[in-house]
């Protein structure tokens, strides 16, 4: 099922708005599949249930524009330092919206703890428009990705998620 997302209609970059559907512009189609390349970089590593979850995250970034309902998650990539800092970039997806983000965490022993997140891309099914740039994101999330290890917080539904179709 289909919720929101702006959809091609050939290779010249024509888009067609659908009502229903349509939310993310050609560009951004086209800048998610940097975001699956990367995902995808980092499947040997992964635990059993981190491939689990980025099954479910693949699928549902390669069926965009459609949306894909069931899908609930946030999956990152967390590079920690023993002193206590740490930096991520995560992937937060829903059957209405995809959100990237990144954030850190700054910690000093005499004075304590301080967290920084902020979202780089966000768009929400049925929106006009999406706020952000994809590409902002990867080059964060691919220094992160190179010396870090995943983190999924993982609720969808996996018995709502479409694996059969071709979309």
């Amino acid at each position: 099922m289909a919720l929101g997302w702006i959809t091609p209609t050939s290779l010249l970059g024509s888009v067609v708005r659908n009502p229903k559907i349509s939310f993310v512009v050609l560009d951004d189609i086209l800048k998610i599949g940097k975001v699956t390349k990367l995902v995808r970089s980092q499947l040997p590593a992964m635990t059993p249930n981190h491939l689990r979850s980025a099954a479910a995250l693949l699928r549902a970034l390669e069926r965009l524009p459609v949306t894909t309902p069931g899908i609930e998650m946030t999956f990152g990539f967390m590079q920690r330092n023993t002193d206590g800092n740490y930096g991520w970039a995560d992937i937060t997806i829903s059957g209405h919206e995809i959100t990237l983000g990144v954030g850190e965490h700054f910690y000093d022993p005499g004075v304590g703890g301080d967290t920084e997140s902020r979202d780089i891309f966000a768009a929400t099914a049925g929106g006009d428009t999406t706020d952000g740039d994809i590409d902002d994101w990867i080059e964060v999330a691919t220094v992160i990705s190179a010396e870090g290890e995943v983190d999924v917080e993982d609720y969808s539904d996996y018995d709502a998620i479409d694996w059969a179709s071709e979309e």
